[in-house]
């Protein structure tokens, strides 16, 4: 599951757009020995629940995560196992998906990067990262790495969702928030778990003059 990141410009329905777990994605965190194939975030940053409600609170953030020794012990290991192997793929994307749900999100970009450096096909690990750069304060990265991951890999609507939230939220650009919306909707019927997207299209329409 994703802890995505703590949007606090986001109201209403939307809160919950970049913090919302992805109900029914199974375990967050995986064990360092874990392939990338199970990725817990596996990109889905941009995801409000699949009820249409707002999304819970994240569970971590550096004053809960701090409290969470499972995450730690966690951060831990993988330090040990970098130290052994520093350019092991599935490690350093695992180590950035931990320090991802500690909301250290400029240590989980730097983790991710490394891990792009070895192999740069996964729209997870690209769609993970561009949600650390928005929360950095870079919207307009982030965007080109949810385009770029989106383009590759037209099947994974979790970042075409996050490409139409930053240029709705961040980049001001409703029409292009309206476009990506309007992509979503031709992967509906043959691309699952696609979102109820009423609730972006209405602040879309909202914030279209």
């Amino acid at each position: 599951m994703w802890k995505n990141p703590v949007v606090t410009a986001v109201v209403g329905i939307l809160l919950g757009f970049f913090i919302g777990y992805l109900a029914g994605q199974g375990q967050r965190v995986a064990l360092p020995g874990a392939s990338a194939a199970v990725n817990p975030h596996a990109g889905v940053p941009g995801a409000p629940p699949l009820s249409g409600e707002a999304a819970k609170p994240p569970e971590g953030g550096r004053t809960a995560a701090t409290a969470n020794p499972r995450l730690l012990e966690q951060a831990h290991e993988l330090e040990g196992l970098l130290a052994k192997d520093p350019k092991n793929y599935d490690h350093l994307v695992q180590m950035a998906n931990t320090e991802y749900d500690l909301n250290d999100f400029i240590k989980a970009e730097d983790y991710y990067e490394k891990a792009r450096a070895i192999r740069d096909d996964s729209p997870d690990v690209m769609t993970d990262l561009g949600v650390c750069y928005k929360e950095t304060g870079n919207p307009q990265k982030a965007l080109e790495l949810f385009d770029r991951a989106a383009d590759q890999h037209p099947e994974h609507w979790q970042s075409r969702y996050n490409a139409a939230v930053v240029r709705l939220f961040d980049l001001n650009d409703p029409a292009g928030a309206k476009r990506e919306v309007e992509k979503l909707k031709q992967l509906k019927g043959t691309v699952p778990n696609i979102p109820d997207l009423a609730g972006l299209e209405g602040e879309i329409a909202r914030r279209t003059k």
